[in-house]
């Protein structure tokens, strides 16, 4: 049997992967019939198809895992997986004893040889990167895994998304974190504040509520904070045109959808939290003032790309003139 698995959340393609060999550990604890291929390792030896074919003395059963093969593995190595597989992939397909898992970190290009065998001859899983309420599940189900009493409320797992982002690892170790320290109680927004700590994304929402409420000078010693911080100011000035073309884009949908935050959520392809916060802010901008801001915005980034001006008087600049 041969599975292959791979896409752009390495995180869970990798778990996956251990959840295969932990669940043939428990029939062979010694590890005696499991090999580990890690391609990635400069020391990593070669002899992956003799492995294939060499039966072991001490298991019956065989897991041979083959990790990064095709994103770092050796040329003649790969060659010489390709020929075997094409050789003897019915035998490989039908035998029972022998299981072997090719992971790859990433997509690996789709017009590779070995990629295209094995989407043909494996069962393969592609692990696309989580959004939305798909992310939302994903999070409450890794809470009950380790703790089935752990709960979380709709705001708090909104934020703890908005704060970690979508980097799986993270958001896994931040969910540890969490479950742990709330001990059986439902995690609430106010666990995730003293918790987890925020990315600069989260910040920019203070900004803009500044810009809204009209408080220039709010909204100007915020961005100082980042900057005095050590943020990136083009990373400052692109939080800026993210949030104000969501606000835009949920103004847009607003009236359609009659308010209903999960439904033009679903619409637009934007987090429920982060829709709820752009629904607040369009109260204070007309559509036709978000139009001539996110305008300004593009014009500012292209004379900065283009020299014409620094990057932190554009920021300066952009509030002040709002």
């Amino acid at each position: 049997m041969i599975f292959f698995l791979f896409g752009e959340d390495s995180f869970r393609s990798s778990q996956k992967a251990s959840e295969i060999v932990q669940k043939f550990l428990v029939s062979d604890p010694a590890g005696s019939g499991l090999s580990v291929f890690e391609y990635e390792e400069k020391n990593q030896k070669k002899g992956l198809v003799d492995i294939f074919g060499a039966p072991s003395l001490l298991a019956p059963k065989r897991l041979i895992v083959v990790r990064n093969l095709i994103g770092s593995g050796p040329e003649e190595e790969k060659e010489g997986v390709l020929e075997y597989l094409e050789k003897n992939k019915k035998d490989i397909q039908e035998d029972k004893d022998v299981v072997v898992v090719f992971w790859e970190k990433g997509q690996p290009r789709k017009n590779g040889k070995i990629y295209k065998l094995l989407n043909e001859i494996a069962k393969w899983q592609n692990f696309e990167r989580l959004k939305g309420t798909r992310l939302d599940r994903w999070i409450e189900k890794r809470m009950k895994e380790i703790d089935p009493s752990s709960a979380i409320d709709k705001d708090a797992l909104g934020k703890l998304v908005l704060f970690a982002g979508e980097d799986m690892e993270r958001l896994d170790k931040e969910i540890h974190k969490l479950v742990n320290y709330a001990s059986g109680r439902s995690i609430g927004s106010k666990d995730i504040e003293l918790l987890v700590k925020a990315d600069l994304d989260i910040n920019i929402f203070n900004t803009v509520d500044a810009l809204a409420n009209n408080d220039k000078k709010k909204a100007l010693k915020l961005v100082q904070e980042h900057l005095m911080k050590g943020d990136d100011p083009f990373y400052l000035l692109s939080m800026f045109i993210y949030q104000f073309r969501n606000i835009l884009k949920v103004a847009d949908l607003k009236d359609r959808y009659s308010g209903n935050d999960y439904a033009i959520a679903k619409a637009s392809g934007l987090h429920p939290f982060v829709v709820k916060k752009s629904l607040a802010q369009t109260r204070f901008f007309s559509l036709e003032k978000l139009k001539r801001t996110y305008g300004r915005l593009s014009e500012l980034d292209r004379d900065i790309k283009t020299g014409k001006i620094d990057i932190r008087l554009a920021l300066d600049k952009f509030i002040v003139e709002l």
